[in-house]
Formats: C-alpha cells, sequence, structure tokens
C-alpha cells in the first residue's frame, strides 16, 4: 500500500461509520485507531473533523463536478479527498493520488478514473462562490441554515459567527488538577483547570490520579456547587462521573455523595473509575425527572443534564448533523422536568447548579426563567439572563451554561 494511503483509507472508513451508523467522532478515533503511529492518527483525525465541519461545502463542490450519480462507497473517498484539498494545506496531488488508490481497495476499482477526473477538477478550480447572505453565512460555517439562523436570533450576528468559527478550531486537551504541580495554561476564575498542548508529557500523572481529562467548563460546574466538608450532596446524572469525582475532591472525603445515572451500563463503569481512583461514591440507578429520595434530602445538588451539546462541537463535529429544528425544544422540556424534580430535593439553605454543554436558549435560559437562579461568583464566561455562558471564543472551553439556585 502506497504511503499515506492506510491513513485515508481508515478515514473513509470512520467517515462512514459516524454519519452513516451514529458512531461519535472523538470515540471512534480513539478506539479505532490504536495501532497507527501518533502522527498518523493526528492525521486521521484531521481529515475527518475537516470532512464533518465541511460536509455540506464538500458535497456541494462534489455534486458540481461529478458527471453521474454518486454512490455512498464513492462519495465517502471523495469527501475526504476534497476536505484535504480546499481545507488543509496538504499536497493535492498526493491527495488524489491516495484518493485514487483507496477507492481501488475500497472495491470500487472502476471508480478510479471518475475519482481523479472529479478531484484534479477541484484541485484545479476549487469551490464554486457561496451563495450570499445567510445561506452562504451558513455553509461557510459549516452549519444548517435552521442553526444559523436561531444562533444569530439569540445572540446576534457577530456573536454567533464567533461561536461557530471558534466551533471549528482544533481543541488543547483540558485537565484538572488534583493534586501535584500546575500542568499548563491556568483559567482565570476556574481553579486547578488548565490547557495542555502535549498529553503526552502528562499520561503518566492522568494514570496516578494527580490530573483528570476535563475541559475547564466541565470543572466550572462542579467549582459553582461549591460543596463544604460534610455536605449531603447529589449529582443527579452523574455518570461517567468526571464531575461527581470533582464533588468528592471538594468534600476532602468528609460527607456524602450519591452519583444517579439512569444507565446500569454507565453507573457501573464510572462506580469502578472512582473507585480507582480512591472515591467513595453511592451509585443509585434512577431517572433524573423522578428520582428516588424525599424532598429536602440533599446540602448541595448538581443536575448536569442532557442536552443537544452544541457547546462542544470542536470534539464531536458530527452533531451538527444529527439535530433536528426541534431538539433543543424537546430536550428543555425534559431538562425542566428534571430540574423540578431536583429543586424539590434541596434543604432549606441548599445549593443547586444547572448546567448544560449546549448554547440554545430553550435549554439554557429558557429552563431557569422562573426559578430565581443567577451566575456563579467570580467565573469568567458572558453573563445571561439566570446563569453565566462559557464558550469557545469567551472563554477558551467548551460551550456550557451554568446557573445557581439557592434555596
Amino acid at each position: 500500500m502506497k504511503q499515506g494511503v492506510e491513513t485515508r483509507v481508515v478515514a473513509v472508513t470512520l467517515l462512514r461509520r459516524i454519519l452513516e451508523e451514529g458512531a461519535y467522532s472523538n470515540i471512534i478515533i480513539r478506539t479505532a485507531t490504536q495501532d497507527l503511529e501518533r502522527r498518523d492518527v493526528l492525521f486521521v483525525q484531521r481529515l475527518l473533523y475537516t470532512t464533518i465541519r465541511y460536509l455540506d461545502r464538500i458535497d456541494r463542490t462534489i455534486d458540481a463536478r461529478a458527471s453521474r450519480p454518486v454512490d455512498d462507497d464513492v462519495r465517502a473517498v471523495l469527501r475526504i479527498g476534497v476536505a484535504e484539498i480546499l481545507f488543509t494545506d496538504g499536497d493535492a496531488y498526493a491527495a488524489v493520488d491516495s484518493a485514487v488508490e483507496a477507492v481501488r481497495i475500497g472495491g470500487s476499482p472502476r471508480a478510479s478514473g471518475f475519482v481523479n477526473g472529479v478531484l484534479r477538477n477541484i484541485a484545479r478550480d476549487g469551490e464554486s462562490p457561496l451563495p450570499s447572505g445567510a445561506e452562504g453565512d451558513a455553509l461557510r460555517l459549516g452549519v444548517p441554515l435552521w442553526l444559523y439562523e436561531d444562533l444569530v436570533q439569540a445572540y446576534g450576528a457577530e456573536s454567533a459567527t464567533a461561536f461557530l468559527e471558534a466551533s471549528n478550531q482544533p481543541t488543547r486537551v483540558g485537565v484538572r488538577r488534583r493534586s501535584g504541580e500546575a500542568p499548563g495554561e491556568t483559567i482565570a476564575g476556574i481553579e486547578d483547570a488548565y490547557l495542555i498542548e502535549n498529553v503526552a508529557a502528562v499520561r503518566e500523572s492522568i494514570a496516578s490520579g494527580d490530573l483528570v481529562v476535563a475541559d475547564p467548563s466541565s470543572t466550572a460546574v462542579a467549582a459553582a456547587l461549591d460543596p463544604k466538608p460534610g455536605d449531603r450532596v447529589l449529582d443527579l446524572a452523574a455518570a461517567p462521573g468526571g464531575k461527581t469525582l470533582h464533588l468528592w475532591d471538594l468534600l476532602g472525603g468528609e460527607g456524602l455523595i450519591v452519583g444517579m445515572d439512569r444507565n446500569a451500563g454507565r453507573v457501573a463503569s464510572g462506580s469502578r473509575r472512582l473507585l480507582r481512583l480512591g472515591a467513595d461514591v453511592r451509585w443509585v440507578i434512577g431517572d433524573a425527572t423522578s428520582p428516588p429520595f424525599e424532598p429536602g434530602s440533599f446540602d448541595r445538588v448538581l443536575l448536569d443534564a442532557p442536552c443537544t451539546g452544541l457547546g462542544t462541537l470542536r470534539r464531536r463535529p458530527e452533531i451538527r448533523h444529527r439535530l433536528r429544528p426541534e431538539s433543543a425544544a424537546e430536550s428543555g422540556r425534559v431538562q425542566r422536568q428534571m430540574l423540578d424534580a431536583a429543586v424539590s430535593l434541596l434543604r432549606p439553605g441548599g445549593r443547586l447548579v444547572y448546567s448544560v454543554c449546549t448554547v440554545t436558549p430553550e435549554e439554557t435560559v429558557d429552563v431557569v426563567a422562573d426559578v430565581d437562579s443567577h451566575a456563579p461568583e467570580g467565573m469568567p464566561g458572558s453573563t445571561i439572563a439566570g446563569g453565566i455562558l462559557l464558550a469557545p471564543h469567551v472563554t477558551g472551553s467548551d460551550g456550557m451554561f451554568v446557573a445557581v439556585i439557592d434555596r
């Protein structure tokens, strides 16, 4: 196999699994590239993320240059090739040559001439001009028109564009320090949160538990709850347990932490992970819309609710292709049920934190509109109605809404 072809074949295979089978890019890249060298893993990741981010523009370009209908096998190869030619600084000749070889290996040898011709034309002529107005802006930013228009309506064109542009950029790895020296760039206002350039340099610290992988936005969530030693703390949607572990660390081992999730498998894996890291958490399987606890049972309650996940577009770019115009509203209705149940579990004088790793109004400000919530004190981000919004263009972190409810 020619040099560079294997990585492109892997990228084509994973692209189809992500788009056709619903796999998550951040997970499948990690699990399916274990036998590749680090530089090849990074190359596959770059090809995949670029292709997914600009998929609509890529398909538009393919359809404009193709002289015949394109089947799924060939389109997957063309998508990776066009992404490399138009949206990376790679060698266009190598991209074309490797795509031709990849389509042969993939079982469509008769399409090699077609692929060669289409990609050479694109390498020569580039992309057709984008339309004007909102349609062109949405294509340029790599999101459906309805999503672009929704974000513009919520935050204005400048902020919506800044968020989407930042969400199309690579992200550094976030870590939370549990012990030891500071490992990287600090995030003002979020204690023990860092961004690092080289994961390999801190791999031993991660293995030992001195550091845990956590985006600064996630570290901000548990910090906002501010549990005190001796508190009874509930994490209502806890698995896989990253924020639960942070709560345990903040308590210093003094108090009770209950981690609840409705997925038994995720509860089991979260329990094993936290035990290995020395956290004594009591786990319960349950639904956050009707948790199995008495009213007023807890001093602190965390509801990091399931959501559309738009705040994580940098590391899961395929989310933009899976959402529907009604997705945020549907999530918001369930989130409000969870919030109402969570508030009932607080004792007088207690605190609840509601958080979601998204930016849509239906899942953020609308959910907390009438519960007298406020932004956590001293944290970075944009203060919006009832809470604070962290985002890649504001804080360099994932997008996260955090609201504090004190009783």
